[in-house]
């Protein structure tokens, strides 16, 4: 491997990062070693778009994809993780946030976008006609004051109806409706409408009857037309009326939640065409429940009084009875969100897929259980809703399922054969509860033998224990089973799967590389960018996190971070658990000179950064005398030098 000389630039001695050449040739035998081990299909990372960095002059309180600092750690993603793919958290428009500040993805809405999704700087220039003028995206910068603003996402910096946000937003729209007609944005915008009128008006709608009443959802409206408007069992004359009258009175109020969702789809869109550029794919999630406003403009597609999946939830209960009449209206209503999706990713995740299989309905007042058995109807009705969106870009091997479910609810097996629901999709495989029998690439493969393009296999989603907990010997403190300390049992497992001592294994550093490098021996992989970057904290605990749920932000100085993790063994180092998985697979002998290139890289993103030792003696000199400084001086550059032959004859021999 080419060894690049140290240079000021590159300044390698006392701050080690990679050169462009280092960066080319890693993304090389990254490349290389993939397919080696037959890793060659879909690497996700996932992400929550919120969380994505911001630089301070940028920090509006919650990020989104399109923009310079997401760029950044979309291109340091690609070459420092290997991944070809970026998979997002339910980015519908914002559900209820509790009283503890308790904010979670998956309970907002499932066909509309939020807020979040508008980067406002993008306003300021030209392919927007100026709408917002640079020094309102200053205010709107400076309006994020919190004092955690470099940590933790600012919902409400964003969502709040009285957020400097939305009132320079308001403005914006005043703007924009000032163009043209015939002006090429307007006319998007009036196609736009046309297009998906069927959502976007009982959404405008419900928005200024809910603020007509406090706020309030519509099962506390005193109106009983109100609750109705789109219930068809109440007079159809009646009912338009009313809503003719709501849109005419409040027209202004209408146009601009229009306004809303049509920039963030367009800003959606344009994240995903750079990522596209890039060589990565924008997978989107599609959360199983819906909105308070979509369960009212679609009485007959939900049955009252009952809610879905886990008690916790309280998911809006589906009329699971009609799904497999596809002209029925709870047909209709999952087909649109469906293709909504398609429309807007390039691959999409199922949210609870086990539940269009075996749905389980929940009586609110007793807590009884009805469950119904669907087979796969339901799943290929929506899969072949998006493959008519799609069309020629479809793959099946970018629809993933999530079929994790508690024993009572559904199991992926029947008689120790995989279901047939199952056997036919990408299924995600995760090693938080890593096992002989669960959780490693060789049950899936050799056990149970299912093809590589049936499953797609990560240490751990946004759900999941953090890697470095476990690692650490860490209880789990969400797990039903108090005090579960999941590396006791893993250690054996790993132990054996690596051929390794469980001394060894024991180390968390070689844990958490061991982990991820079993991930890499299958053809589909994904990692999670907390584990990714090395975190510890737990991202999504409603009972834990309080406020901090999915707002764990990453830091604008993400690459200092994640090289001192590096240093530590907690981060992802991809030539280093590549050749880990190398170990596993017996490949070292027959591709030793990638091996060799791959320990290489490795040991050249552990070293050590000395910046602090340099910048500690540069504080040193200040106040000395002229032979004091010399002497100090030299002793620098003697310590460069040193850095220097040390890794000359480091990168030269093998480890």
């Amino acid at each position: 491997m080419k060894v690049s000389s140290v240079t000021q630039r590159q300044n390698i001695a006392f701050k080690r990062r990679l050169s462009n050449d280092e960066e080319r040739e890693l993304r090389s035998i990254s490349v290389q070693a993939k397919e080696v081990l037959g890793n060659t299909g879909n690497s996700v990372l996932i992400v929550h778009d919120a969380c994505l960095p911001q630089a301070p002059v940028r920090n509006t309180g919650v990020a989104n994809i399109l923009g310079y600092d997401s760029d950044e750690f979309f291109e340091f993603a690609k070459t420092y993780f290997g991944i070809n793919t970026i998979e997002v958290l339910p980015q519908g428009e914002a559900g209820r946030v509790h009283k503890n500040g308790l904010v979670c993805a998956y309970g907002n809405s499932a066909l509309g976008l939020n807020d979040s999704l508008i980067n406002p700087e993008v306003l300021t220039g030209s392919k927007w006609r100026h709408i917002m003028m640079h020094e309102e995206f200053e205010q709107i910068v400076a309006a994020n004051d919190a004092v955690d603003k470099a940590t933790t996402v600012q919902y409400e910096k964003i969502n709040g109806e009285n957020s400097v946000f939305r009132k320079t937003l308001r403005t914006a729209f005043g703007r924009f409706m000032a163009l043209e007609r015939d002006d090429e944005l307007r006319v998007e915008f009036e196609r736009f409408k046309r297009e998906n009128a069927d959502w976007l008006e009982p959404k405008a709608v419900y928005d200024i009857i809910k603020r007509q009443n406090d706020g309030l959802e519509f099962d506390n409206w005193n109106s009983t037309l109100d609750n109705n408007l789109y219930n068809h069992k109440y007079p159809e004359n009646q009912r338009q009326e009313r809503i003719d009258k709501i849109l005419t009175s409040n027209k202004k109020e209408a146009e601009f939640f229009r306004f809303r969702q049509f920039v963030a789809e367009k800003h959606l869109q344009a994240g995903r065409e750079n990522l596209n550029k890039k060589g990565l794919k924008l997978f989107g999630d599609m959360p199983i429940g819906f909105a308070r406003e979509e369960v009212w403009a679609n009485p007959e597609a939900f049955l009252s009084d009952c809610h879905t999946g886990s008690n916790d939830w309280k998911a809006p209960c589906l009329n699971y009875m009609a799904l497999t009449d596809e002209n029925s209206a709870v047909a209709k209503l999952l087909k649109r969100k469906a293709a909504l999706n398609a429309r807007r990713y390039d691959g999409i995740r199922f949210d609870a897929s086990w539940l269009y299989v075996m749905p389980k309905m929940v009586d609110d007042k007793t807590g009884n259980i009805c469950r119904l058995y669907n087979g796969g109807h339901v799943l290929s009705m929506l899969e072949d809703e998006i493959k008519r969106v799609q069309g020629d870009k479809f793959s099946s091997q970018n629809i993933l399922h999530e079929f994790k479910a508690g024993r009572d609810d559904f199991s992926i097996f029947n008689s120790g054969n995989v279901v047939p629901e199952v056997a036919s999709r990408v299924t995600i495989f995760e090693s938080e509860n890593l096992g002989y029998s669960w959780g490693n690439n060789d049950y899936y493969s050799k056990t149970l033998g299912l093809s590589a393009d049936s499953y797609i296999l990560g240490a751990g989603d946004h759900t999941a224990q953090p890697l470095r907990q476990v690692a650490e010997g860490m209880p789990d403190m969400v797990a039903h089973v108090t005090g579960l300390v999941r590396k006791d049992s893993q250690v054996h497992v790993l132990a054996q799967i690596f051929n390794d001592s469980i001394e060894n294994l024991s180390n968390p550093a070689e844990f958490i590389r061991s982990k991820f490098a079993d991930t890499m021996s299958a053809k589909h992989n994904f990692i999670f960018f907390m584990d990714a970057l090395g975190n510890m904290s737990r991202f999504d605990s409603q009972r834990l996190n309080r406020k901090g749920n999915y707002a764990f932000k990453i830091p604008s100085d993400f690459k200092e971070k994640y090289h001192r993790a590096l240093q530590k063994g907690h981060a992802f180092n991809l030539p280093d658990i590549l050749a880990r998985a190398f170990e596993k697979e017996g490949l070292c002998d027959e591709y030793a000179e990638l091996y060799k290139k791959l320990r290489q890289m490795a040991r050249i993103l552990k070293e050590k950064d000395t910046s602090d030792i340099t910048e500690n003696i540069t504080n040193k000199t200040k106040g000395m005398n002229w032979k004091q400084a010399i002497l100090m001086g030299t002793g620098i550059v003697l310590l460069a030098a040193t850095g220097v032959y040390l890794k000359k004859h480091s990168t030269t021999q093998d480890a």
